[in-house]
């Protein structure tokens, strides 16, 4: 079994090219990428499988149309080619042998076998034909698929939540800061975006709950022990703790834990990068 995609692994290590390049340019995240390479195509969703394995393979500088093909012979999805056409003949009936009596009843016996015949024979050349313009017509609208632009559905701009298994699976720490609290209760948390930003957030100690701040948006939250906050991404994201502005941090794709404790009079910040 063609195992194509461990060749383009190598080729993109060999280029020096960094799955995070691959998933600013395309918006196809960290975790489908990593499938591509893994053979881990029951991972991708079905729809966008081929448009997604293509993409990658043209940021990588392979050949994108030898790609497909091979992704089709590891999938199974190659039709069988057709078989050729072949001449049809008229097969030539036997005349009958009757004596003077059976004459007339041989004779129209023959003549029903006869246009039998003639009509199975026109019958497959039909359906021939009918499977030879399907194939065809599958084939002009797999080159234009091919050839046409590659748009990438919008649900797949924002892949939805960063749970704890992908954090831990596919996300390093690296960076821990904890700074000193110096703010007094009341305690509140705005949080302000020009992006829209999806983040899991548990006050005191209650119950997590998942939320997406649209672009422009802003919430205040207000706790009495702790709050933390995980956030899918820091671009053009403002925090402000009762009031001032939380600085720790940069503007990044990658996600960001943010833990707030009135107890300790901390401000704990985590910074993920994908793994290499």
């Amino acid at each position: 079994m063609s195992e194509f995609y461990k060749e383009l692994k190598e080729l993109r290590k060999e280029r020096g090219i960094d799955l995070e390049e691959i998933h600013s340019r395309t918006k196809i995240s960290v975790g489908t990428l990593k499938a591509i390479e893994d053979g881990q195509f029951s991972q991708l969703p079905h729809t966008y499988t081929r448009l997604f394995v293509r993409a990658y393979a043209l940021e990588i500088g392979a050949d994108a149309d030898d790609t497909l093909r091979q992704l089709e012979r590891l999938l199974g999805n190659e039709s069988a080619p057709l078989n050729e056409k072949n001449d049809l003949e008229e097969e030539t009936l036997d005349k009958p042998v009757a004596n003077e009596e059976e004459i007339s009843d041989l004779s129209t016996s023959s003549r029903t076998a006869k246009n039998m015949r003639i009509d199975m024979v026109k019958g497959i050349v039909l359906v021939i034909i009918l499977i030879f313009a399907i194939y065809i017509i599958r084939e002009i609208n797999e080159e234009e698929t091919a050839n046409a632009p590659i748009l990438y559905p919008s649900e797949f701009e924002e892949e939805g939540p960063i749970t704890d298994q992908m954090l831990q699976n596919d996300y390093d720490v690296i960076i821990e800061s904890v700074e000193i609290m110096e703010a007094e209760a009341p305690y509140s948390l705005k949080i302000a975006t020009a992006e829209k930003v999806w983040y899991q957030s548990r006050i005191d100690n209650l119950s997590s709950s998942d939320d997406v701040l649209p672009s422009g948006d802003n919430r205040i939250y207000e706790f009495t022990d702790s709050l933390n906050i995980l956030f899918k991404h820091t671009k053009s994201l403002n925090l402000y703790l009762n009031g001032s502005a939380l600085n720790s941090f940069d503007s990044s794709s990658n996600p960001i834990r943010i833990s707030l404790s009135t107890v300790d009079k901390t401000v704990t910040i985590q910074r993920f990068a994908p793994k290499s």
